[in-house]
């Protein structure tokens, strides 16, 4: 059977339609936010390139047919990009100029050199794009926490297959020219469109599973636009920011200030063991714990997957040890109390301004480490963070 450029193409579009359309509107009525959203514009910009090009092979729209295409195919990766670094909890905002900056420079590409080179033109600009935003994806899918979880890996081998592909494609087309034998039967746009069918549909599927996991691991699907999750508790951009404000205020009066990590260790291996329902009664256990136990005038926001941060008023360093003691011990009750009966090494970390002073930065690294010490060192429940005494 031979199949002709309009039939692929068509294919094509069929088969990206069901899949974008699919993801989109399960993102709309699981109101998610996030990786998620950013995932669904990029298989929106793979639906919408799909069109253009079924235009162009249709004989509608010429030269900017392929230009908006090939603009729009150069968006999917991007937003894949963008999506993991969100998951991670990474800026975007220097990353989307980035990706913007890569889609002009592929529409411009492909009307400069529409006269020399017709429905190729500007394909090697966007071919350089693709490959560079396919390894950036990549790349971030194999960070934590995206990269502990084995659908990350999947996906970063979508990505990193995209990537080979296309640098192929793109060598082959500067060495031979697209009108080559080789270049024409193994890489032309027939098998292009193949493979970006077969890369569509694995990418849905992982992307889908990484959203759910996501949902299922921190229980709080249903988000404010504020940043606070259904049950109250700020998501980590949130709770630093809103950190760091009060840190700076408090820092004008010479007030102390706490920040304390409650690092929940083995919940991975939890999961692992027990399944996900024992995994997210542990999870919501320590959640309801930290914000019951905290103080009225405290917040309480997420860290990572594993830890959850308060931020309080602390007016000395023995003050700050309680209170990290006692949000400690209200973990320990409600995990008593949890219908999985499972008691994972719970570790709380302190670190106050009078010891470290009044950067955000630095409390929430000291806290951290000593919570990761305390759950990690047999009979700690409480260190706090200090620097070393001078020799």
């Amino acid at each position: 059977m031979t199949l002709d450029l309009f039939t692929v193409t068509v294919m094509t579009a069929i088969v990206a339609s069901v899949a974008s359309i699919t993801y989109i509107l399960e993102t709309i009525f699981r109101r998610d936010a996030g990786p998620g959203r950013l995932w669904a514009v990029a298989f929106f910009c793979g639906l919408s390139a799909a069109i253009a090009y079924m235009a162009w092979s249709s004989g509608v729209g010429g030269f900017v047919s392929v230009a908006v295409g090939n603009s729009l195919f150069v968006l999917v990766p991007g937003f894949v990009w963008l999506g993991a670094r969100r998951f991670n909890d990474r800026p975007i905002g220097w990353s989307l100029v980035l990706v913007v900056v890569f889609a002009l420079a592929s529409f411009a590409a492909a009307l400069i050199q529409a006269d020399d080179w017709g429905s190729w033109g500007g394909w090697t600009t966007m071919a350089a794009c693709l490959v560079a935003l396919f390894v950036a994806a990549a790349v971030e899918a194999l960070r934590a926490p995206l990269g502990h979880i084995r659908s990350g890996w999947a996906l970063a081998a979508v990505l990193l297959f995209a990537a080979l592909f296309s640098a192929v494609r793109l060598v082959l087309f500067l060495a031979a020219g697209p009108a080559s034998p080789l270049f024409s039967r193994w890489f032309g746009t027939i098998s292009a469109n193949i493979v970006t069918v077969v890369l569509t549909v694995v990418a849905a599927i992982v992307t889908s599973v990484l959203r759910s996991h996501r949902s299922a691991e921190q229980r709080y699907e249903w988000l404010t636009e504020r940043g606070v999750a259904s049950d109250g508790v700020m998501l980590a951009r949130t709770f630093v920011a809103a950190s760091a404000d009060i840190i700076e205020r408090a820092s004008w009066r010479s007030e102390g200030v706490v920040i304390v990590v409650i690092h929940v260790e083995g919940l991975a291996e939890i999961r692992t063991a027990f399944g996900q329902e024992a995994a997210d009664d542990i999870s919501g256990a320590c959640r309801q714990a930290v914000r019951r136990y905290a103080p009225a005038s405290a917040i309480v926001g997420e860290d990572d997957e594993h830890r959850l941060a308060v931020a309080a008023l602390a007016p000395t360093a023995a003050d700050a040890r309680r209170l990290g003691a006692m949000i400690y011990r209200g973990c320990m009750e409600e995990l008593a109390r949890a219908d999985s009966g499972l008691f994972p090494f719970v570790g709380a970390g302190v670190a106050f301004t009078g010891d470290v002073g009044y950067d955000v930065g630095a409390l929430l690294r000291g806290a951290r480490a000593a919570a990761r010490r305390a759950a990690a060192t047999p009979g700690a429940s409480v260190l706090v963070d200090a620097p070393a005494a001078p020799s």
